[in-house]
């Protein structure tokens, strides 16, 4: 299964990026700041606050399921919005 993992290099994210990856699944996982460490799985630079970037990636990348493990404790555009942007990605992207 081809996945993208969006926040992939936090505390939850690298585990699912791990578990996906020694799985045998096609990985991505996105960061904000730095690339996680976690090997067989592509990363990927992602400000979900950025509706446009968010679209652009999953256009490119055309995973079969994206899972949101992106939090920022003090950030509510991050942690809400940003999981706004992916989960309706469908609707900007381009028609086919």
């Amino acid at each position: 299964m081809r996945t993208l993992i969006v926040g992939g290099s936090g505390f939850l994210g690298s585990e699912l990026a791990r578990q996906g990856s020694q799985a045998g699944h096609e990985v991505a996982a996105t960061y904000l700041t730095r690339a996680g460490e976690t090997a067989g799985v592509e990363w990927l630079p992602l400000d979900v606050r950025r509706r446009e970037s968010v679209n652009e990636l999953i256009c490119a990348f055309q995973p079969e399921a994206v899972i949101n493990a992106a939090f920022r404790q003090t950030d509510w555009t991050t942690t809400a919005t940003g999981a706004a942007n992916h989960c309706r990605w469908r609707k900007l992207a381009p028609s086919q």
